[in-house]
């Protein structure tokens, strides 16, 4: 659906935010597909704003591998609710947990896309280590792609309200850029006065908050699942600085980490715009064994 400066007006913007950032039930919902026979099994998480049909490509390339694609997309609306969708997450791992009892080696690798794809993983983590210890114990490699930007601090109210404003002016907008001179500054202050309304809020007791979730990705992924960080020295969103601060940390932690720098792919494009790169070193980690 188009918008229009008056969109962004104090009296109209709530609504404009809702409607473009809120769930859509054809796009975020946990959705399963697979040939027949597939033996292997990939949870793929998608960005804030992308469509089912964003993963239709990598969704294809898994089922050409003989995998079995659970898919899931967060609705950015979350972030501002301070939680992740207790539903959807809780479906998320009682159908990962399905569709592994469905595989004669019971193992799974999780592909999640920036941020919104990284705390849907932290979430599913809490969710599986409370309802299927045995399922996140099939854990046996994750990718990362265009992610993360996890400070090991919260940021500041500004910083929070800068960051998740960028993002959301291409979802908004449903254009490609992340700066523009009316919905910038009035998306800003309408996240900052939601953000601090947040804080002054007491401490959200919910399953998934995010506050618990960020904690998990941060010191609770398992420190023996190797990891695949694919990113761009070029994303406007995700530094590569960000991405390779956050790989440090779990190096430190003695995760095995391995990486794939593309030199000029935009945020969340290096599979479009590096197609065959992509897929070299994504079978390359794929095939090493675990």
């Amino acid at each position: 659906m188009s918008v229009s400066i008056f969109d962004a007006l104090p009296w109209n913007i709530g609504v404009t935010v809702e409607r473009s950032l809120g769930p859509s039930l054809a796009d975020n919902s946990v959705q399963v597909d697979k040939a027949a026979g597939s033996q292997k099994l990939v949870v793929l998480l998608g960005w804030g704003g992308a469509l089912q049909k964003h993963l239709s490509r990598i969704r294809e390339f898994y089922l050409a591998e003989g995998y079995a694609v659970v898919s899931y997309i967060s609705p950015m609306s979350c972030f501002l609710q301070g939680s992740l969708m207790e539903d959807d997450i809780a479906k998320l791992a009682d159908t990962t947990k399905q569709e592994l009892t469905l595989l004669y080696n019971k193992a799974f690798h999780v592909h999640l896309h920036s941020n919104n794809g990284t705390f849907v993983w932290g979430a599913l983590m809490l969710a599986l280590q409370e309802s299927a210890p045995e399922a996140l114990a099939a854990l046996t490699g994750i990718v990362w792609d265009s992610a993360p930007r996890v400070d090991p601090k919260p940021p500041s109210l500004f910083l929070s309200a800068l960051g998740f404003t960028f993002p959301c002016i291409p979802i908004i907008l449903r254009q490609n850029t992340y700066i523009h001179p009316v919905w910038s500054p009035a998306l800003f202050v309408y996240f900052l006065c939601k953000f601090l309304r947040m804080r002054l809020k007491a401490p959200s007791a919910r399953r998934f908050a995010l506050d618990r979730v960020r904690e998990t990705v941060l010191n609770g992924i398992p420190s023996h699942v190797p990891q695949l960080y694919i990113y761009s020295a070029k994303d406007k969103l995700i530094s590569s600085a960000a991405v390779e601060e956050f790989m440090s940390l779990q190096k430190r932690r003695g995760v095995p980490v391995s990486s794939k720098c593309f030199k000029d792919s935009p945020h969340v494009q290096h599979f479009l715009r590096n197609t065959d790169a992509y897929k070299e070193v994504l079978q390359s980690f794929l095939r090493t064994p675990k």
